[in-house]
């Protein structure tokens, strides 16, 4: 037996390419929304690109198979781009994709799906449908978070490729309130010495069919009841409560402390469907309300339920997803591991008078097993799991229950396309993917996917 290889790890110095300035011509986008380019033999990812533009780029970070580049010169301007309608674009991180027109933005994020599930799954057949736009690509976002820069005295949002705060005079992407908020809290700040000096955050909130709006102010230490005050007395006129949460250690969560309302009411609502849903501060709720209701509108067509099934919403947050396939199944069992966000889903259905479905608290897989030791078969699940997608784990205790139909709701093409891979290894087929602009001007996208069991198992893909 000859012995194993030891495995060399060689330092940043070591893999640094010879060519590190250069000409390229971008070919595509990647998932991230950098352009993707060749240099010397070398893949590189250059950020605020378009295929078809011939850049002079500098390799600013690399691996041993690939780099990232900045633009130094723009040489020959791909026709797919146009002027940015924000004067900031360049500078702010909160966009990724405004010198591209909307149509091609659509264009360019299905062909990114449709690549990670090529590349990354190994599945290039399975069907990928046009993305679904957005009918309003700007003013959109139901919820922003604000970053405060003491020594810069700047509200707004993190400057692009560094650790600065862009001191934004309005967002074009989010809903104009919350510009309101940003606008009248930077002013308040610059007059008042305490909230200056503690103020970490401002978190805006939106029901955008309410009306409603909830601030959360986070900051170091808790202010005193008179700059509550001053605070509550700046907001009034425009948001429905307000709260002050305090975080006192460096961490990278936002909320990591405690909460106190200053005025107004705890939470704000939106309305879903038949439901009107109860939103807290520390609440998730897609940031997009108009392609949130598409969203739900396609999981209600893939489920394709007739009234008898038993239904599993895995991940399923606040119970969005479950309240709209109750109606139309036998039952639903829900599985999430925020406790608060169980709780919000048990309180919606005793008011909205929701029997058929069960809400349980705990890590995905566990859940699963206790499923099955009491024998409980589910005709379809529905898994919307974070950006990291599914736990092989959890995975593999679906795959145990042999699930017929999935349908798997992703925020992340490249982790869809690895887990849509491994239920195919197990006999499943992907019959549909549909990509859904839920966030305009960003790279970022989300899809729908139908899975259905298909009775064989492959051999696996060499």
């Amino acid at each position: 037996m000859s012995p194993r290889r030891r495995k060399i790890h060689k330092t940043p110095q070591q893999i640094q390419p010879t060519v590190q300035r250069g000409t390229i011509t971008i070919e595509r986008l990647a998932h991230g929304g950098r352009g993707v380019g060749y240099l010397d033999g070398l893949t590189v990812f250059v950020p605020r690109t378009a295929p078809g533009d011939v850049v002079d780029v500098r390799l600013t970070d690399w691996r041993r198979r690939y780099a990232f580049g900045e633009i130094t010169a723009l040489r020959q301007a791909s026709p797919l781009r146009v002027t940015a309608p924000c004067p900031l674009y360049d500078a702010c991180g909160g966009c990724h994709l405004q010198h591209l027109s909307y149509t091609q933005q659509l264009r360019l994020k299905t062909a990114q799906v449709r690549d990670s599930l090529t590349r990354l799954g190994k599945l290039p057949d399975v069907p990928v449908a046009p993305t679904l736009g957005c009918p309003k690509p700007f003013g959109y976002r139901n919820k922003v978070l604000y970053h405060y820069d003491r020594q810069q005295h700047a509200l707004g949002l993190v400057q692009r490729g560094g650790n600065g705060i862009i001191d934004l005079p309005e967002c074009r992407i989010s809903d104009p309130r919350a510009n309101t908020v940003m606008h009248r809290l930077r002013t308040l700040a610059a007059a008042q010495p305490t909230l200056h000096q503690t103020l970490r955050h401002v978190q805006v909130q939106l029901g955008q069919r309410t009306g409603e709006v909830l601030v959360t102010v986070i900051v170091r230490a808790a202010l005193p009841a008179p700059v509550q005050h001053q605070v509550w007395e700046a907001l009034r006129d425009i948001a429905t409560g307000v709260w002050m949460h305090v975080k006192t250690q460096e961490t990278p969560a936002v909320f990591h402390g405690t909460s106190t309302l200053i005025g107004g009411e705890e939470a704000i609502h939106e309305r879903l469907g038949a439901h009107t849903f109860r939103i807290e501060p520390e609440a998730f709720v897609q940031v997009n309300t108009v392609q949130m209701t598409r969203l739900y509108e396609l999981v209600r067509a893939y489920a394709a339920l007739e009234g008898h099934e038993v239904v599993l919403d895995l991940y399923s947050g606040a119970g969005a997803v479950a309240f709209q396939l109750a109606p139309l199944c036998a039952q639903v069992y829900a599985v999430e591991v925020n406790r608060q966000a169980s709780l919000l889903a048990i309180q919606q259905a005793q008011r909205d008078g929701v029997t058929n479905c069960q809400f349980r608290t705990g890590k995905v897989e566990r859940i699963l097993y206790r499923y099955m030791a009491q024998r409980l078969r589910a005709d379809l699940a529905v898994l919307d799991p974070p950006r990291a997608g599914c736990r092989p784990d959890a995975l593999q205790a679906l795959l145990t229950m042999r699930v017929p139909r999935i349908i798997y709701i992703s925020c992340s093409p490249p982790t869809l396309a690895r887990d849509l891979r491994l239920l195919h290894d197990q006999g499943y087929r992907t019959t549909m993917v549909q990509p859904l602009d839920m966030f305009p001007q960003t790279y970022h996208i989300e899809c729908v996917a139908l899975v259905e069991y298909a009775g064989t198992t492959p051999e696996p893909t060499r």
